[in-house]
């Protein structure tokens, strides 16, 4: 039986360690990209320290010590100093190279919790509870809040567009016919696409808007990223990174109206291959946004969660099964 385990040389001579290596980078296995992107390294602090060698030759013509057989030692040292610096990853190189051949390999760092972050006697309410569940939803109690979806330019706004939601089931009401359209062109069920754009916009209640105050209709947070060619909206969103809430500010897409946002959220999904997983369980809704969580959707860490939660709600499915009916 083959020797599966990759031998790492631990000097300079270890032949064994070496002819291993080469035979398992051979194979193209996963196992060794660690060893080579260090040996790699070591090749590269090899050829530093005899640059910084080659400099010094000039202070060192009248030197007694300056003959091959010190010459011969002292490279012999300096590899193996090079390898020393690569098993120890003084230079990093050999981490950069594994973050691109081999991304998941890399074990991110673990986040600070909460509690260390607090200065004594401070008010730990005040930090965001990334994790807090949503409340109940009650479909039946009017929105009392100003919506943010207003009426500012209707020349690009359809009639069901200029509307406000009046509550959540007004919203519903309002997007199903979109995410029907979308839901079948995806195969997937609709609900997991209203419930989506519920949990992303607050029930429409916080759809960004632009800086001239009209509304980006960008019913899924998609951002902007370089290969996006129409309009777009800065705005501070909260990403969670190892389990710390960071606010950062990025660029979202901007749609003339709630048409157009489902219709691109279809494209998205479709054209990136992450989420194919997600978009081969079909209609099951609850399988479908956990595949678009793993996926890297979005950085919460419940995400899936409170779209389920969403979805479980019995007034929730009452109104999209209704929905559905119509039309």
């Amino acid at each position: 039986m083959a020797n599966n385990v990759v031998t790492q040389p631990s000097n300079y001579f270890d032949l064994q360690g070496l002819d291993q290596l080469r035979q398992k980078a051979q194979g193209n296995s996963k196992e060794s990209i660690r060893e080579v992107a260090n040996q790699f390294e070591s090749m590269f602090a090899s050829m530093l320290i005899k640059s910084m060698r080659q400099a010094n030759e000039a202070f060192e013509t009248d030197s007694p010590f300056n003959n091959k057989d010190t010459k011969f030692y002292t490279d012999m040292q300096d590899k193996q100093l090079a390898l020393d610096i690569s098993r120890h990853g003084s230079l990093g190189l050999a981490d950069a190279l594994v973050r691109q051949l081999d991304p998941m390999s890399i074990s991110r760092p673990q986040g600070v919790p909460e509690d260390k972050l607090l200065m004594p006697n401070s008010d730990k309410g005040k930090m965001m509870d990334i994790n807090k569940t949503l409340p109940p939803v009650d479909l039946n109690k009017p929105d009392q809040t100003q919506p943010s979806v207003m009426v500012f330019d209707k020349t690009k706004q359809s009639t069901n567009d200029a509307k406000p939601f009046t509550d959540q089931k007004s919203f519903i009401e309002t997007l199903m016919p979109y995410a029907k359209k979308v839901a079948k062109t995806l195969g997937i069920s609709p609900a997991a696409l209203v419930a989506q754009s519920a949990l992303e916009t607050g029930w429409g209640k916080k759809i960004i808007n632009g800086s001239d105050n009209q509304s980006s209709f960008n019913l899924f947070n998609i951002k902007a990223h370089k290969d996006w060619q129409g309009d777009k909206v800065a705005k501070d969103s909260l990403e969670v990174e190892d389990g710390i809430g960071i606010k950062r500010r990025s660029d979202f897409r901007a749609y003339q109206d709630y048409a157009q946002s489902f219709t691109d959220y279809g494209k998205f999904i479709t054209t990136n291959q992450r989420y194919k997983e997600a978009l081969d369980q079909g209609t099951d809704a609850g399988r479908y946004v956990e595949e678009l969580q793993k996926a890297g959707y979005a950085t919460d860490p419940q995400y899936a969660d409170k779209i389920k939660q969403i979805m479980n709600n019995e007034s929730f499915k009452a109104a999209v099964a209704e929905g559905e009916s119509n039309g």
